[in-house]
């Protein structure tokens, strides 16, 4: 029996605009945060106080768009997802959609918004962003909000992971993890789109997809 095909309102204008929010910052810390570590302009860097300024406006958006996000998750009357994040389920499902994304299986079990790898992908999103703000804070030499200084209030970062350096390393490093993770995320987003056509990828911009109507979901 062919499946029923049909358009479903998958995000509404909160999800969406969250979405974007968080795009929008990432991309603004990846650039701000290379130009910090590697000034284009060498050594006069007449745009560091800006950057800067960009960098931690961006982090604190970023964090903020976080705690809405996980308000969402469990109050939204749109759609509490929080059950869709459980470990233990999406370990289960997490070989056979390596193996979609291989192209070593042709389909793969329907769910509800998040496949496994995503759902691990996102946990991770959500865990890593708070370790990349206190590390931030920990390498920021100046004073937050002209309070306190930023590494007196977070020096314990740098003496937990062995000093300064191996802080900023650690910085770099989930930096690169949000860059390679977010093209991937955006592979997998396309070739949902290509191969089932179902408009996963338009979703994020009219809050419309195709679903099928039969079969059931996870």
């Amino acid at each position: 029996m062919p499946k029923k095909v049909q358009l479903k309102y998958e995000w509404n204008w909160a999800y969406r605009i969250e979405h974007w929010v968080h795009v929008a910052s990432m991309i603004i810390l990846v650039f701000t945060g290379f130009y910090i570590h590697w000034p284009f302009c060498l050594a006069k860097c007449p745009y560091c106080d800006f950057n800067r300024f960009l960098h931690f406006v961006s982090m604190y958006t970023l964090i903020i768009g976080l705690a809405i996000r996980v308000y969402m998750a469990f109050f939204s009357r749109f759609y509490a997802d929080w059950k869709d994040f459980s470990i233990i389920q999406n370990i289960k499902g997490a070989p056979e959609m390596v193996a979609y994304y291989t192209f070593l299986k042709g389909e793969h079990k329907e769910y509800r918004k998040y496949n496994p790898l995503q759902a691990f992908t996102y946990l991770s999103w959500a865990g890593l962003i708070i370790i990349q703000a206190l590390t931030g804070l920990a390498l920021y030499t100046g004073d937050v909000f002209g309070l306190f200084s930023s590494q007196s209030a977070f020096g314990w970062i740098n003496r937990l992971l062995g000093g300064e350096g191996f802080t900023r390393i650690l910085h770099f490093l989930i930096m690169w993890y949000f860059i390679i993770t977010a093209v991937v995320h955006v592979y997998m987003s396309l070739l949902q789109t290509l191969v089932k056509r179902d408009r996963t990828f338009q979703s994020m911009f009219t809050g419309y997809k195709l679903s099928s109507a039969t079969g059931k979901k996870r």
